[in-house]
């Protein structure tokens, strides 16, 4: 792929003028069953629109890049939406059996022979997942899925839940905004849960930083110091030997393809110079602080993603004087709240951060950059006609975000994925 290729999210690895993101999908124990891809497409004057299904599916064969391929390499399932035709042309067999769930979309059984090939697919390995008007159960087209769902604001189970019970059927719930969504929805007898719930702080009382996480932040202090003493950050950097050893694994990769190795903090930043290599040890601190559980990870490859989102779009637009290497620091820090399960106003006291970027963090209403994080929040959750007022209110180029978007996905998910390899 070329250089122009990357900067407009074109190429091999990515349509022109489609856009997809992705969304994780839960168990009752919040651990993640899978992921689904949502998509839209630029339309004329560089507007989204939610696009059809039959150009969804034809460009699902190019989301290998997604970083899926580690998903289902962990198990995880991949779910895509498709419409009657779609399913009856068989387009869904671009995504793998075994792993791949065909999402038909409400109304889809209305059309003749889409039953003939949902049953064919199910016998290839592949999982049917139903869209259910809780109003008007189609009974057939329940006897072919394995997943019936529903959007938790007009979730009902009602006899669907028996029905479930006898047929090993999971019910999965769309559109779950908070925790205590969740736990309502956990009552109500679903089994998958679908939303961006699982980005909301949950803080447990009482709880404080342990010694390691202070370790960290103390480490970002040090760090992010206006005039930093190199030697005491070496230092300080060498003697976590948690840190050290995962930073010089990754700086030795072959995705930097250094021609010599590098063996220790001082080397590392006279060969790299600290601005660079800064960039790195924050997204290893980040990892490290996420630990080894699934929420947690996903949280610190999104908060990294937000990081290089924020990065790009400062460097492009000029924003009440923004400095890009700040905004990168506020989407490290984004989710951090969630990721360690403490209020976001008790961390931001802790954090080497200036009055303006804690109000940030603490998503204060009167905070400038509050625009900023409604539009990642829309790109997040597939929510493409906010998504649209948010762009057109900032005056941003829909093209040029989406270049962004995909910039900084590829980005995070190369990072994690040659982390983990090392």
């Amino acid at each position: 792929m070329t250089a122009s290729d990357q900067r407009s999210g074109t190429g091999a690895a990515a349509q022109p003028g489609v856009f997809f993101t992705k969304q994780p999908i839960l168990d009752k124990q919040r651990r993640i069953w899978g992921y689904e891809l949502l998509g839209a497409e630029l339309g004329e004057g560089g507007i989204y629109k939610v696009f059809s299904q039959r150009e969804s599916s034809a460009s699902v064969s190019s989301t290998a890049y997604l970083g899926l391929q580690d998903a289902m390499d962990r198990g995880k399932k991949v779910a895509v939406a498709f419409d009657a035709k779609s399913i009856i042309d068989g387009v869904p067999h671009v995504l793998p059996p075994g792993h791949g769930v065909l999402r038909a979309l409400a109304g889809a059984g209305t059309n003749a022979g889409v039953l003939d090939a949902l049953q064919s697919m199910r016998q290839e390995g592949y999982l049917v997942s139903m869209d259910m008007d809780p109003g008007t159960v189609d009974y057939e087209m329940c006897s072919q899925a394995d997943i019936l769902c529903q959007e938790f604001a007009t979730a009902k189970v009602n006899g669907l839940g028996m029905r479930a019970a006898m047929t090993k059927t999971q019910l999965l719930v769309r559109g779950v905004q908070t925790i205590e969504q969740f736990e309502k929805a956990k009552d109500m007898g679903f089994h998958l849960y679908q939303g961006s719930f699982f980005k909301e702080p949950e803080p447990m009382p009482g709880r404080k930083l342990s010694s390691s996480h202070a370790a960290r932040i103390n480490l970002f202090r040090l760090m992010e110091s206006e005039d930093p003493d190199f030697k005491a950050l070496a230092a300080a950097i060498s003697s976590d030997v948690s840190i050290s050893f995962r930073l010089l694994s990754y700086l030795n990769s072959p995705y930097f393809g250094l021609m010599r190795k590098i063996q220790s903090i001082d080397q590392a930043i006279t060969l790299l110079g600290w601005n660079k290599l800064k960039i790195w040890l924050r997204a290893v601190i980040l990892a490290d602080m996420a630990g080894q559980e699934e929420i947690p990870l996903e949280l610190a490859s999104l908060s990294l993603q937000r990081a290089k989102f924020f990065e790009l779009l400062s460097t492009e637009y000029d924003w009440w004087g923004f400095n890009s290497s700040t905004l990168f620091l506020v989407g490290i820090f984004s989710l951090l709240d969630v990721i360690l399960g403490m209020e976001m106003s008790e961390l931001t006291e802790k954090l080497p951060l200036d009055p303006k970027l804690k109000a940030a963090l603490r998503r204060d209403a009167n905070s400038e950059y509050l625009p900023l994080f409604h539009l990642l929040s829309f790109l997040e959750d597939g929510e493409w006609a906010a998504l649209e007022d948010q762009t057109q209110q900032l005056g941003l180029d829909m093209g040029m975000l989406k270049s962004f978007h995909v910039q900084a996905r590829d980005w995070a998910e190369a990072f994690f994925s040659t982390l983990n390899k090392g």
